[in-house]
């Protein structure tokens, strides 16, 4: 323009890209360079008016200054006569080219020695006499002073698009098309806006909203800066869950501009998802195929949609905005119909109801029908939909021939996430159940879900109910095994089977129904002795196949597995456990959490410590998720509380307790007995010593009034040691005496070494020894390292006393070795402070073990994903944890390394890697020293707080 000659600048792209913004600058710039400009913009409303956009233009100069003013005005009549006289036909191209030519004369002489700029936008929008006239001048701009620089969305087959066309084509053309907004630009403007500690993560969801579109980046920021319309605590990675109320008010204009029935068409598209094929949305809309065309190419012209095989949005958050523009009742129908419509054409179970569960209940059965289906398919999955979709067809509501199968299946699934709710479902299933096998299976869930919410009674009034009531059958068998289990949960309901059970026998002569688990459950809770009970869980766990669903099954196979525990068979409980739970989840069967209870008790025996208080806070936590505690919240918490102790985090555990109420809880049932010794233990360990046996008296009363277990052998010997602590050596004697008998006669290896172990804390020094010879033997080479590690250290400790020095160095070496594999961190202290007192020599660094600065392995998962740029809510899905277990992984880890946010995680993690390979050189260094090596003043090397620093982590 400056050299004198003109040209066009044609800017194209989708709504929001920019172009207006380009032409403002445009505008700007010529403003600057004394340029004459001349402005319009095209509209939907001014289409039908005949030069419309060139009338803009020439309305535009009287905003110019003074000069272009007069000129304006000078030309008036002449323009007038342009603009608002009759237009050619176009059967007389000649008259159109007068015209043109005209018309072009015109904004020249308006331009008189200046250079004439003219901005047109949305040019598609523009009327077609004004277009004509656009096209004709960029044929003629290139040796005059006008530049003509126009801004258009791309149009489908029509006039105005080749008019266009004509325009974007002109030699003298430079097409401009600007590009989406990039990621790195995006987590700038991100940090510069809304802030957060994490804008990358933030820009990251943004993009994939988005696409980089600025006009849809600058709605969503602009109303996270303001607040308005968002929930009070929508953090900056929600900032894309809702559309923001400027982009639903354009995207509801934008559609209603366009023909019908666009609206309808795109409203459909949103409600059936991301991508649709066109026959299920034209059926959904239930328009005729020209409507339905019309409109289709319509929406892929705007590019609201893009034209492929399946119809999906040009971007994610303008289908949240025309979902949260279409009202509720439209929605609802629009949910009905597109059910039927993926109905028609063969969908998935799943699929439909995923549109039922939005749809109005209209009371018709195939909608319960096709329900059903999808619970099924769900459930055989072992996906969480199946509870969504039974709620859903009982609302419906089913017929009262398919209530029944609707309560009964909605009940067991319910099993999983609310047992009041199970059994309030289950309860009513039974009134409406004829059928004798039906009832039985109901019976059996309803006494599960009464038991979950610890209401014993009330569960084994159902049981014993149902088997009166029914034949002798396999199922019934079941109902029996049940009864024998539950009625041993509570004095209460231990009383009440009693006399159910007598009542049933008068009515059988006699008859037994044993189960799969009958023998077995007998075995354990009559103590017989380990292997004969190890053989019968043998016997359970092999024979064929698992249960299909909730039931005595599954039960048994978790007492088989408990069994093989108590039996000192740990390893083989491991993997018995892991079968189990592995099967469960895959069937969808729901074990209330008490599969990880058991596992987290096996891991801790196993040495496993940091794994085994993971294990039993996930199993914690989800047995409060649904607002309701199961049974398996104090079993978990004390398994939390156990693992605790041995980590040395008191304070921890009494918080765990407190929180929930745990810490005075009083109640008789049998669950509660692993919470009152983890309770008295924890209390011993905080030197509270009358309410620490307080507890464990209590939870060995209650243990004998309902009848002890196998499971207790050994369990309430910390009770012997408080007592002979606090002064009361003759009641610790003989309670001490008492566990020895009941171990020797069980005959696990495992158990008998606990009561040797603490009964030699009441003997005399030549007697203790020979107890802790014996225990120290009982577990050489035993799999239950924790315990092996607590034996060869109260063994060397004496024998230390005892002035045996030699011996007991090499029995406080291999506690110290040991306590440190299992990360006992205040075992390991005192074995090796109990070691440097003897003044023993060290055999060198050996091999280093996994420190309280180093990250546990659950910790190393979160923070790797975290570090990936993953959300607390992404890395809990990903490892199927709550987001609540990733939150107290990330504390723990950040405190570990010295952080304080995620922006310091990559850098830490990697110095932490590089520190680790530096220690394992060193490690492998220091095998060649000698043997007389002196040990360290520290409890563990190179950790000057008392605990292995981070450099130890997994060398070796």
């Amino acid at each position: 323009m400056r050299g004198g000659f003109g040209g066009v600048i044609a800017v194209e792209g989708a709504p929001g890209t920019g172009k207006s913004s380009l032409l403002r600058h445009l505008h700007s710039k010529a403003v600057d360079n004394k340029f004459l400009v001349l402005h319009a913009r095209g509209n939907e409303f001014e289409a039908s008016f005949a030069l419309g956009a060139v009338a803009q233009l020439i309305e535009s100069a009287v905003e110019d200054p003074p000069g272009g003013n007069l000129s304006a005005r000078l030309h008036a009549s002449r323009i007038a006569h342009l603009l608002h006289g009759e237009l050619p036909d176009e059967a007389h191209p000649a008259e159109w080219h007068a015209l043109l030519h005209e018309l072009h004369r015109v904004f020249l002489d308006l331009a008189g020695d200046r250079r004439l700029v003219l901005v047109v936008d949305d040019a598609q929008l523009a009327d077609l006499p004004s277009l004509r006239f656009l096209s004709y001048l960029a044929a003629r701009v290139g040796h005059s002073p006008i530049m003509l620089t126009v801004a258009m969305e791309p149009r489908g087959p029509g006039p105005a698009a080749d008019l266009l066309g004509a325009v974007v084509a002109s030699f003298d053309s430079t097409v401009l098309r600007p590009a989406p907004l990039s990621l790195g630009v995006l987590e700038q403007v991100v940090a510069e806006t809304v802030g957060g500690p994490d804008p990358l993560a933030t820009a990251e969801s943004l993009f994939e909203a988005t696409a980089g579109n600025p006009m849809l980046v600058r709605a969503v920021l602009d109303e996270a800066a303001t607040g308005a319309g968002r929930p009070a605590g929508t953090g900056p990675d929600r900032l894309t869950e809702r559309a923001p109320r400027s982009l639903v008010r354009w995207i509801v204009r934008k559609l209603r501009s366009l023909p019908e029935p666009s609206l309808e068409l795109a409203q459909a598209v949103a409600v059936l998802g991301r991508s649709t094929e066109p026959r299920v949305v034209e059926r959904t809309t239930g328009r005729a195929d020209a409507e339905f065309d019309k409109a289709l190419a319509a929406l892929i012209d705007a590019e609201i949609l893009i034209d492929e095989p399946v119809l999906r949005f040009a971007h994610p958050l303008v289908r949240t905005a025309v979902q949260d523009s279409t009202p509720p009742a439209t929605r609802g129908q629009l949910h009905a119909r597109a059910a039927r419509a993926l109905a028609t054409a063969g969908a998935s179970p799943e699929q439909i109801a995923g549109h039922l569960l939005e749809a109005p209940a209209q009371a018709d059965q195939r909608t319960v029908r096709s329900l059903l289906d999808a619970a099924a398919a769900a459930g055989a999955r072992g996906e969480s939909d199946t509870v969504s979709y039974l709620r859903r067809a009982l609302r419906e509501p089913p017929a009262d021939r398919n209530l029944p199968t609707v309560l009964s299946r909605l009940g067991a699934a319910e099993l999983s996430v609310d047992h009041e709710a199970a059994a309030a479902h289950l309860a009513e299933a039974l009134e409406h159940t004829s059928a004798p096998q039906a009832r039985a299976v109901v019976a059996r869930d309803l006494a599960s879900a009464l038991a979950a919410g610890s209401r014993f009674e009330e569960a084994v009034t159902v049981l014993a109910d149902t088997i009166t009531e029914l034949p002798a059958s396999d199922t019934v068998a079941d109902l029996y095994n049940a009864l024998s289990c539950i009625g041993r949960l509570s004095p209460g309901a231990r009383d009440l089977q009693r006399r159910r059970l007598a009542q049933l026998r008068e009515r059988t002569a006699g008859t037994a129904f044993p189960g799969n688990g009958h023998g077995l459950l007998e075995q354990l809770w009559n103590r017989t002795d380990a292997r004969r009970m190890a053989d019968s869980a043998d016997h359970v766990l092999r024979r064929a196949g698992l249960p299909a669903e909730n039931g005595v099954g599954w039960g048994a196979a978790l007492t088989a597995s408990w069994s093989l525990t108590i039996c000192d068979r740990l390893p083989e409980a491991r993997r018995a456990l892991r079968t189990v739970t592995d099967e469960s989840r895959r069937r969808g069967v729901h074990l209330f959490h008490l599969d990880d209870c058991l596992r987290a008790n096996i891991e801790l025996q196993l040495g496993q410590v940091s794994v085994a208080a993971d294990l039993a806070a996930t199993a914690l936590e989800a047995s409060e998720s649904a607002g309701r505690p199961t049974i398996a919240q104090p079993i978990a918490a004390a398994a939390l509380v156990e693992s605790l102790i041995e980590l040395g985090e008191l304070e921890r555990a009494t918080t765990e307790l407190s929180v929930r109420e745990l810490l005075h809880a009083e109640s008789d049932t049998s669950v509660h007995l692993p919470l009152l010794r983890a309770r008295g233990r924890l209390r011993l360990a905080l030197g509270q010593t009358d309410a620490g046996v307080a507890d464990l008296l209590r939870g060995r009363a209650l243990d004998a009034e309902l009848g002890p277990a196998a499971g207790s052998v050994g369990m309430w010997t910390p009770i012997v040691t408080a007592l002979h602590r606090s002064g009361r050596v003759r009641e610790a004697q003989e309670l001490g005496e008492e566990e020895l008998a009941r171990a020797h006669a069980f005959g696990a290896a495992r158990p008998l070494a606990v009561v040797l172990r603490t009964l030699a804390s009441t003997a005399a020094p030549d007697r203790a020894l020979r107890l802790l010879e014996e225990a120290v033997d009982l577990l050489d080479g035993s799999p239950a390292l924790l315990e092996r590690a607590r034996t060869l250290y109260v063994h060397g400790r004496l024998l230390g006393r005892a002035g045996k020095t030699s011996t007991a160095r090499g029995q406080l070496r291999l506690a110290v070795e040991l306590a440190g594999e299992c990360g006992a961190y205040p075992l390991h202290g005192r074995a090796r402070e109990e070691l440097l007192s003897l003044g023993a020599p060290a055999r060198g660094p050996g091999r280093r073990k996994r420190s309280p600065s180093a990250l546990t392995p659950s910790e190393e998962r979160v923070t790797a994903l975290a570090a990936e740029g993953l959300s607390n809510r992404d890395i809990a899905q990903t490892l199927f944890v709550t987001v609540k277990t990733v939150e107290w992984h990330l504390t723990q880890a950040y405190r570990k390394l010295g952080i304080v946010s995620r922006e310091d995680l990559s850098r830490a993690l990697a110095a932490s890697a590089a520190t680790d390979r530096e220690s394992r050189l060193t490690s492998l260094a220091g095998t060649s020293e000698k043997e007389s090596t002196p040990v360290s003043n520290q409890p563990f090397p190179n950790a000057s707080d008392g605990r292995p620093d981070a450099r130890a982590r997994g060398t070796g």
